[in-house]
């Protein structure tokens, strides 16, 4: 632990203010359910969604949430390891994927009062904004679409900001893999009308993107099930069963499509099986529900 000045410590807060990260995004602890957001975040970590890069940000976000939650060394030791994975992961601009976290670290060293580490990870965020043609932090590909990601992950009540994130930085890589799958996800959640042909065009577009990715594809078919399309919805719930048949986070729409579309026992052994899985998900205990409940009035007839 260092101290400083009290003219030193307003140049430093006014430069950490400057910083893009989960810190300065405005989001509002009142705002958030830490112990529904924390059993998400975990959840996402134990099933390694994303992969490495996923994994990333994935401890980005709990680091915060932790903080939030008064539990600094556990913050610290989730920051850390996002920017290993970083590291790791992101072969091309790996400096640029660094500018989230290295902000984050930064926050968090000053609240804890290590000042000197805290300035070691500005003076490495000031090195990368140099190389950046405008030297803008909030312009900069990879900050717009790791803050269109915290926004969609942290609260749906961030939903809108996330939205607006995803369309700026797909304006500038309009066939970036993940941006694409980010912001079907949120057309999802937010454009709740059925059928909606946006939604279904930018899952399609997400999936050219990400041809394995077996999550939308079963997604995909639920859109398409509102809309009546029924051959190729049952096709894509096919493919991604073969393709994640024990993903908790593939399962749970490949049920709902079969809850409303087609075998409700089907649906409920795929949904009781995953449930073992991820036995603390709503989302899979509300499809569930749904089952037993079509079920009992079929019964009933």
């Amino acid at each position: 632990m260092t101290t400083m000045s009290l003219t030193e410590a307003t140049l430093l807060q006014a430069e950490l203010h400057k910083l893009e990260c989960h810190f300065t995004w405005k989001l509002k602890k009142e705002e958030l359910d830490l112990t529904d957001l924390l059993n998400r975040l975990e959840q996402h970590a134990d099933f390694n969604l994303g992969e490495k890069a996923g994994l990333a940000q994935t401890y980005n976000s709990l680091g915060y949430v932790k903080h939030l939650l008064g539990s600094s060394q556990d913050a610290l030791g989730y920051l850390q390891k996002c920017v290993e994975l970083t590291k790791e992961s992101r072969l091309d601009d790996c400096d640029k994927w660094l500018i989230v976290p290295y902000g984050n670290l930064a926050w968090l060293q000053y609240q804890l009062k290590c000042f000197s580490e805290c300035e070691s990870y500005l003076e490495k965020i000031r090195s990368i904004v140099q190389e950046l043609p405008d030297s803008t932090l909030g312009l900069c590909h990879q900050v717009l679409g790791e803050k269109a990601w915290a926004y969609f992950k942290l609260s749906r009540k961030y939903y809108n900001q996330a939205k607006e994130c995803f369309e700026k930085v797909l304006e500038l890589e309009h066939m970036n893999a993940e941006w694409n799958c980010g912001y079907a996800f949120v057309l999802h959640r937010t454009e709740t009308q059925c059928p909606s042909v946006r939604t279904i065009n930018q899952l399609r577009q997400a999936i050219d993107t990400n041809p394995d990715n077996d999550e939308l594809k079963a997604l995909l078919a639920v859109r398409l099930g509102e809309a009546k399309e029924y051959n190729e919805a049952e096709s894509l719930v096919e493919e991604a069963l073969e393709g994640s048949p024990n993903a908790p986070n593939v399962i749970r729409y490949v049920g709902k499509f079969l809850g409303i579309y087609g075998s409700v026992e089907r649906s409920i052994a795929l949904l009781k099986r995953v449930l073992e899985k991820s036995p603390t998900s709503a989302f899979i205990h509300h499809q569930l529900a749904l089952c037993y409940k079509k079920k009992a009035i079929t019964l009933q007839l």
